[in-house]
């Protein structure tokens, strides 16, 4: 159980009332030291704490040294945001430079700054950099996917799987099933159709019964993937391996996620080997304003 109470410092501002998304505060009339009505619904995002111009407000959650000024300063600009989010590229093209330990933890601690449904910060991760280990990831999920475009070619086994799936989850399956030979064909040249020889892959999972747990695993490896973009550690989302995992236990066996774990969302990553000076535009944005 959480500890929540105001110092004598408290100026009775209101905004660790206006900013608690748990409305765990009530404050009368809009005067007066806040009072702690739900300390129960309590999530620990911070806001309280953070809000308070005077630290005014001691959460049990949030002991001295926890609460760290914002350097203001090191912020870009919209800019320089904007830039940074338009040069970034999926990057398929590795450079034989390893990705250091010491990068990969400043990468792991962006994802840990992303947001999560009821602050729940319930992101795992796992990240592989052994050679013989990520060519086991590609045979694996090159396996899989062979495996199932040899089921739908069978007039029985589609029908299985039109029990099983949608009509439109059926639909987009079959349309891939070229891709799914392109794959194999590549395997078998030799070549890595999964990982394209990136050294490095991040895993990031969590409970399956947890709430939108694939919306907080996208967040935190998109936040990754911006934070190597600025280290020029190029990444790309890898969709394959993260779709052989839902459906089979090969992958998550072999790293040792834990069996009331799903993995989310995966990222490949490595030094580029290739620049891009230009970036492209995309398609307008489609919005309806009310």
């Amino acid at each position: 159980m959480v500890s929540i109470k105001f110092r004598d410092t408290c100026t009775q501002c209101g905004t660790c009332v206006a900013t608690c998304p748990a409305a765990v505060f009530v404050q009368k009339n809009g005067q007066g030291v806040p009072e702690v009505v739900r300390k129960a619904s309590c999530i620990a995002c911070g806001h309280c704490a953070a809000v308070c111009p005077v630290d005014a407000v001691d959460h049990s959650k949030f002991p001295e040294g926890t609460l760290l000024p914002i350097n203001r300063t090191a912020i870009p600009s919209c800019e320089q945001t904007m830039e940074l989010l338009r040069s970034r590229r999926s990057v398929r093209v590795f450079s034989d430079k390893p990705v250091q330990r010491e990068e990969l933890v400043e990468i792991l601690e962006a994802a840990r700054m992303a947001p999560t449904a009821h602050n729940l910060q319930d992101v795992h991760y796992v990240v592989v950099q052994e050679r013989a280990t990520l060519d086991a990831i590609t045979k694996i999920v090159v396996r899989y996917f062979s495996a199932i475009a040899k089921q739908l070619r069978n007039p029985l086994s589609r029908r299985l799987y039109r029990l099983a799936l949608t009509k439109t989850e059926l639909n987009g399956i079959i349309a891939m099933l070229p891709d799914f030979d392109i794959l194999a064909e590549k395997y078998a040249a030799g070549h890595d159709p999964i990982l394209r020889g990136a050294p490095c892959l991040i895993l990031a999972h969590s409970v399956r019964s947890a709430n939108f747990t694939e919306t907080n695993a996208a967040l935190a490896l998109h936040n990754a993937a911006l934070l190597a973009h600025s280290m020029g550690i190029g990444s790309f989302w890898t969709g394959y391996v993260v779709g052989a995992c839902k459906r089979s236990r090969a992958i998550p066996d072999l790293l040792d996620i834990p069996q009331n774990h799903s993995v989310y969302a995966g990222l490949a990553l490595g030094h580029t080997g290739v620049d891009y000076p230009k970036w492209i535009q995309r398609k307008p944005v489609e919005v309806v304003w009310r």
